[in-house]
């Protein structure tokens, strides 16, 4: 439902910033540039112990929560395909400002301008009503409603692939028996990177990424993602198999980049540690630390992932 996954720092538009909450691109369409500059960087112990044949580094980003497994400049790799499995959680919504999740598999948007990318969200309006859906996204086009009923507590199975310019988007609800399958095209497809994420999805006026905010995240109290693979040079394996150089993200609402005004505080969210088979982790919702007075955005726009 959303489309691009945007992290980096960008001017508010003239006309809006005093309405703009932040003006860093995230989680679905946007465009130029490096997508997610790292805060800092170290490398993550309770990770480590997970596959320790495998380093991981912690990363810092504005709107990603999750694992990524990317080429480098040392070992250049091209994915074909990634998997994964994940339980749709239960929003807490409240009267007041709305908020939004996605959480969704997806190639190519960390290391790339585009994205190919399928997945669901649990969003949560103004009146404090839950609502919850399923999309797919081809970045920088905007993000697709899949015709599927989701619930909170629905197993759901996703799958991406990209062969040059055909990309096939599986997702199912193993709960329901509900299947959605979409073969497309797409010129040019990212396949540098692999990504399980949990995200804060972002607003764009339009397909630049300097017409986007990052929107606030919904408390989602954890999704626990399993399953994950990818497939690169003909060879299938977990997030630690050795595909590429593997990243945990932790989403840091407010790091220093990105956030000029912010009309409200922004909840955060952090991996846990991996599995042993390097396969599963969940990412845990976290409450934001300052409280701040909320004034009303107003900003029309599809949201992107």
């Amino acid at each position: 439902m959303h489309t691009k996954n945007y992290a980096i720092a960008l001017p508010a538009a003239a006309g809006l910033a005093a309405v703009l909450l932040l003006t860093a691109c995230g989680g679905g369409t946007s465009t130029s540039t490096s997508s997610h500059p790292s805060a800092g960087t170290t490398t993550s112990p309770a990770a480590a112990q997970a596959a320790s044949t495998v380093a991981v580094t912690d990363r810092e980003d504005s709107n990603w929560a999750g694992y990524v497994v990317a080429s480098s400049a040392t070992a250049k790799t091209s994915f074909s395909a990634v998997s994964g499995s994940w339980t749709q959680p239960t929003v807490d919504c409240a009267a007041g400002s709305p908020s939004h999740s996605a959480f969704w598999i997806g190639l190519g948007g960390y290391t790339g301008d585009h994205l190919e990318q399928t997945g669901t969200s649990a969003d949560c309006s103004a009146s404090g009503q839950a609502s919850y859906s399923a999309w797919y996204e081809l970045v920088p086009a905007a993000q697709v409603p899949v015709t599927m009923t989701v619930r909170p507590g629905d197993r759901l199975s996703a799958h991406v692939a990209v062969s040059g310019t055909t990309v096939t988007i599986s997702l199912n609800d193993l709960t329901r028996h509900a299947t959605f399958s979409k073969q497309l095209q797409m010129s040019s497809p990212t396949v540098s990177s692999a990504e399980w994420i949990a995200e804060a999805p972002s607003r764009c006026l339009s397909s630049s990424s300097q017409d986007c905010h990052i929107l606030s995240l919904a408390d989602f109290g954890g999704v626990t993602f399993t399953g994950a693979s990818a497939t690169a040079a003909g060879r299938t394996g977990s997030i630690t198999s050795g595909l590429g150089r593997v990243s945990a993200l932790t989403l840091e609402a407010n790091p220093g980049f990105g956030r000029q005004y912010a009309t409200a505080a922004q909840a955060d969210a952090s991996p846990g540690a991996l599995s042993g088979d390097g396969s599963s982790f969940t990412v845990t919702w976290q409450r934001p630390e300052i409280q701040m007075p909320a004034p009303p955005v107003i900003v029309s726009g599809p949201i992107y992932n």
